[in-house]
């Protein structure tokens, strides 16, 4: 499993936008039997994990909501070099 609690929405209308206190989105990839599962959450205080999950060297794209304002949007999960970028944007 591998969770990153810094995650900005992609919509400036967005309270999960505005860079203050633990309004960031969570992300959570799960890995169960080869297949990745991603959902989204809101940041929780205090709560912090340490995770890992291996590399497949494939830029993969994953269709979700924005826990703050329900806005689609699309979870990047970029691991074509030697480090994992993870980053929303809104759905093309």
């Amino acid at each position: 499993m591998l969770v990153r609690n810094h995650l900005l929405c992609p919509y400036s209308d967005c309270e999960a936008n505005r860079r203050v206190g633990n309004l960031r989105i969570q992300v959570v990839v799960n890995e169960v039997n080869g297949k990745r599962a991603v959902s989204l959450g809101k940041t929780v205080k205090g709560e912090r994990k340490r995770t890992s999950l291996p590399y497949i060297w494939t830029k993969e794209v994953y269709k979700e909501e924005c826990p703050y304002c329900q806005g689609p949007v699309e979870v990047v999960i970029d691991e074509t070099h030697s480090t994992r970028y993870i980053h929303l944007r809104q759905t093309k």
